[in-house]
């Protein structure tokens, strides 16, 4: 397969053979959760006759489906990238208009994923590897996550998952959802919280503190838009420090804490000019304690 041939295969295609279902389809666009970064809002577009992308929460990056496979694996080459969308969709080439799959509304959300079994991290060489991408050490990951295996339809897949008071957060390497919304939190019985966006921000935080004998509790909120229900228990804290993502979305939801909650302190400055935690941790050199 060549570049003008991987490019040919549908993206909803691509998509769908890694369980990423559009939100809403409208005006005969599909639009979705973006596949390589948190959001709570659907600003992936993907249009299924001219078989091009764009994500509106990335400054209208967009492109074919090579320039796709590229975005959610950064240390991927464009060969890398071709060997992965014949890896996904095999050697056949979709040149007719795909299917356009029906938008899962929440409920069919809530139901679509069937959790079969979940087993404790270390059996699943590819869900170590994934850790070991995001620079986590599995026995930081043992703590807070396990190897979650669950159907979507007819089709199995595995993922990293993380509890919380509703199901679970599932990701891996092609895709992240949730059997229903909900926030995950550890409890130290600690004064102090921290707040995370995702599962990956946590366990980088984990990481820059190895040796740290202090514990203070963690809330992943697993979306932004679960922050809303929490303010009473966030307010409960002496002290809460925000993990938050520095875009738009994180900004504001920062900024709207610090608003109702003044014991609330942004940290976000601790990762510039990184996007999230896990950004920042995985750029560093080595690993080990960071303060």
């Amino acid at each position: 397969m060549n570049a003008k041939e991987a490019n040919k295969i549908s993206i909803i295609t691509y998509l769908d053979q890694l369980g990423i279902r559009p939100s809403k389809v409208k005006a005969g666009y599909c639009f979705y959760y973006s596949p390589y970064r948190e959001e709570s809002t659907p600003s992936f577009k993907v249009s299924p006759s001219k078989n091009l992308w764009v994500d509106f929460g990335d400054g209208n990056a967009g492109g074919t489906l090579i320039d796709l496979v590229l975005k959610m694996n950064p240390s991927y080459t464009v060969p890398d990238a071709i060997r992965e969308i014949a890896s996904v969709c095999g050697s056949s080439f979709f040149l007719h208009q795909p299917a356009i799959p029906r938008p899962e509304s929440s409920e069919e959300t809530a139901t679509g994923i069937k959790i079969i079994k979940t087993k404790p991290l270390g059996s699943n060489r590819a869900i170590s590897d994934y850790l070991q991408s995001r620079r986590i050490l599995l026995d930081t990951a043992k703590e807070f996550c396990c190897e979650v295996y669950y159907r979507i339809g007819d089709n199995r897949y595995f993922g990293l998952g993380n509890p919380h008071e509703n199901g679970w957060a599932i990701r891996n390497k092609y895709w992240k959802g949730c059997t229903a919304q909900g926030v995950s939190t550890y409890c130290n019985n600690s004064a102090d919280l921290c707040l995370f966006e995702g599962i990956f921000d946590l366990l980088s935080y984990r990481e820059m503190r190895k040796g740290d004998h202090y514990r203070e509790d963690f809330m992943v909120l697993n979306s932004l838009a679960n922050l809303q229900g929490f303010y009473s228990k966030i307010n409960k804290y002496s002290r809460v420090n925000l993990f938050l993502d520095r875009d738009k979305a994180g900004k504001e939801a920062a900024r709207k804490l610090m608003d109702s909650l003044p014991h609330c302190r942004d940290q976000s400055e601790l990762f510039h000019p990184h996007k999230d935690l896990n950004e920042y941790w995985m750029s560093r050199e080595n690993l080990g304690v960071k303060r």
